[in-house]
């Protein structure tokens, strides 16, 4: 370090060419020793389960396209992460069900108390994570609760079409909330 120096004072600029050495030396050592890692599992997850099934989500609300939004999204999570392998159900460990419990649907600002420009539309799931073999339930939840707003268009197909991109999002969001409950990833 030291006849790196000697070399770099016999060089006509050396002020702003040390400066420029010493901040890249603590910028390289800042980012080598800062302890950041990626999470990959959760601890109390138990060390077998390395595989996950994605079965289908029953859906008991009027949506009929959200069960296999969500069923898709939560698939490309699994695919996307490390965390636990996504297989069949025949190879899976574990097997992950879900449940639309219902959906709402209420304006949420209006022109007039008659004619609405924005709507919310709320989801309530469960899910639960069950071992295939012995079909006992390892971990669960009904407390997954999302809501998404949306325009109101100018007539009814294209309001459907702004509430099913709605519908979209807030399947990315069920997704990845429960993707990341059951690894632990944040």
């Amino acid at each position: 370090m030291i006849k790196f120096l000697q070399i770099v004072s016999c060089t006509r600029h050396e002020g702003p060419f040390i400066f420029a050495v010493f901040a890249f030396c603590i910028f390289w050592t800042s980012l080598s020793g800062c302890g950041y890692h990626c999470a990959e599992r959760i601890e109390s997850l138990p060390p077998w389960i390395k595989t996950v099934y994605v079965a289908p989500w029953a859906n008991r609300s009027n949506e009929l396209l959200l069960g296999v939004w969500i069923t898709e999204e939560l698939r490309h999570e699994f695919l996307r992460g490390r965390g636990l392998k996504l297989v069949t159900k025949d190879e899976a460990d574990v097997i992950l069900e879900g449940e639309i419990v219902s959906t709402s649907t209420s304006g949420l600002s209006y022109i007039r108390y008659d004619q609405a420009v924005e709507r919310r539309i709320i989801a309530e799931c469960s899910v639960h994570l069950v071992h295939r073999e012995s079909s006992k339930v390892i971990w669960q939840t009904s407390n997954i609760v999302r809501e998404e707003e949306f325009l109101v268009g100018k007539d009814v197909m294209h309001t459907e079409g702004l509430k099913d991109e709605a519908l979209q999002k807030l399947s990315r969001d069920v997704a990845d909330i429960v993707y990341h409950r059951i690894t632990g990833v944040f």
